[in-house]
């Protein structure tokens, strides 16, 4: 745990991270003229949110490439590619593991940016920019070391919530943490989301629009943590990371309650977050649907770490071009979206989310992400583009009708149609003698897959199911393959070895 350890962010920290810093902690006066108020926790909190941006983190390995090699969107790569490897999980390769280690030590990065945040945090007026502040940084720690358990740590349907998973760091000590087991770590993550929770009770998003500025007067000191609540951890991400670690540990009926809990909330209200409309869906503003989306991140960069694997369509780069990345869309459309009583050619992701040139009418490219390179990020009519969304309504009402697969397979088949209409699939699936709870498991999966074609996360859906990975040549379940390398010296310098 050396480089953890001695890789404390001097939270200067608009600039971004680097991958590695071995640095001396922060200064404690610094600390305390940076934190003595208000803007003091924006600039460490859009230094945090800027790290989440990076290339090993959202900006592109845990969306559209590393993670989404693993799965089968992509076409087969050849042995020189520089995600060969990861395509074909065997993770002790040098391409796997730079990675992986990228990804652990950005993630604890963010995570003692934030510890060093508490720290001082209770020295602020306690009035609701304190409360956002704490809440958001509590949720942040906790969503961080979710993504962390679901790549590092045991398959746990097979290794059961007693196996050792990833440190919980939740506290500034300068001392290796001792790996936790899942389900310490559940638990833990839980308990930072209740506080988390209460904190966010008054958050502007539960009363407003998701994308409002509520900067209202200009004579006023800019407040960025009452603009645009959607692109910030909020109380429904909250809530949707309460559903989604229960699930993580196999608590289902739990996972259900608290996505039910945050359907309802939605669903009663009419200025909110909310499952796309067909009029919006006419919209390229919308192509991802950001009028679902819980969780997001402004990222300025996005088009261009993209394109960095997804080319663009009328790119004439050869498809075994390395690292770029072409979508299997022969394999996704005659095995998922078409497939016969389920599928439909008129689904609006199969006809929006891929493409081809004219000049290559074999060669299909993913295009989710792409936009018109013109459009600038300090333009506000183009700001949505630039939202990579992290958690979205749809995950959620997922969570629930798998659950309801077991107690309630109507509404499990009603919440189904639902997203499936809101995807322009007018022909709904039909409940009757047949659909055993497993099939409708199977169907909610497929739902899953659909939705989120070069999102990052389908991997992990596969490791806590524990199922094959769907490709032109199914990749069987084992735990090897579910579980990304953990860094050499973490676990030379842990205090349990």
């Amino acid at each position: 745990m050396k480089k953890l350890v001695l890789s404390i962010i001097t939270v200067l920290l608009l600039s971004g991270c680097e991958k590695f810093l071995n640095v001396n902690p922060v200064n404690k006066a610094y600390e305390s003229e940076l934190f003595n108020d208000r803007s003091g926790f924006e600039s460490a909190l859009a230094g945090i949110y800027a790290g989440l941006n990076t290339e090993p983190m959202y900006g592109k390995d845990l969306k559209y490439g590393f993670l989404e090699t693993m799965v089968g969107s992509y076409n087969s790569l050849s042995s020189s590619h520089y995600y060969y490897r990861s395509f074909r999980h065997e993770f002790g390769y040098q391409n796997p593991i730079l990675a992986s280690n990228n990804i652990w030590y950005a993630s604890y990065q963010i995570i003692n940016q934030g510890n060093i945040m508490m720290s001082h945090v209770d020295n602020l007026p306690k009035n609701l920019d304190y409360k956002l502040i704490k809440g958001e940084i509590l949720g942040i720690r906790a969503f961080v070391h979710l993504q962390l358990l679901k790549l590092f740590g045991p398959v746990i349907s097979q290794e059961g919530g007693g196996a050792l998973a990833i440190p919980y760091r939740n506290k500034i000590d300068f001392k290796a943490t001792k790996f936790g087991t899942a389900d310490e770590v559940i638990q833990l993550i839980q308990t930072d989301l209740a506080e988390a929770r209460a904190l966010l009770e008054e958050d502007p998003i539960r009363t407003q629009p998701r994308s409002i500025n509520q900067n209202q007067y200009a004579y006023e000191k800019y407040n960025s943590l009452i603009d645009n609540r959607g692109v910030r951890m909020n109380y429904y991400t909250i809530l949707a990371l309460q559903a989604l670690t229960a699930q993580w540990g196999g608590d289902m009926p739990k996972a259900r309650a608290f996505a039910e809990e945050l359907i309802q909330e939605l669903e009663g209200r009419t200025n909110s977050i909310h499952l796309a409309t067909p009029a919006e869906l006419a919209s390229d503003l919308n192509k991802r649907m950001p009028m679902e989306s819980l969780f997001s991140l402004l990222n300025q960069n996005l088009l261009t770490y993209n394109q960095s694997v997804n080319a663009p369509v009328e790119d004439t780069r050869s498809s075994s071009t390395s690292p770029l990345l072409f979508v299997n869309y022969n394999y996704l459309l005659n095995n998922l979206y078409n497939v016969a009583g389920q599928g439909s050619l008129n689904d609006y992701r199969l006809v929006n989310w891929f493409s081809r040139s004219a000049n290559s009418q074999t060669v299909w490219k993913l295009v989710k992400y792409h936009f018109n390179s013109t459009y600038l990020f300090t333009n506000p009519s183009f700001k949505v583009y630039f939202e990579n969304k992290i958690l979205g309504l749809h995950q959620i009402y997922m969570v629930a009708a798998e659950e309801y697969a077991d107690s309630n397979p109507q509404k499990a088949i009603d919440y189904l149609n639902k997203v499936r209409n809101s995807r322009n699939i007018s022909t709904n699936i039909i409940y009757d003698a047949n659909k055993t709870s497993q099939v409708i498991k199977d169907l909610v999966f497929d739902e899953i897959r659909k939705e989120n074609i070069g999102e990052g996360m389908l991997i992990s859906e596969y490791k806590r199911l524990f199922k094959p990975i769907h490709r032109s040549t199914a990749v069987q379940p084992k735990v090897e393959i579910f579980k990304l390398p953990i860094p050499t010296d973490e676990q030379l310098y842990n205090p349990q070895n």
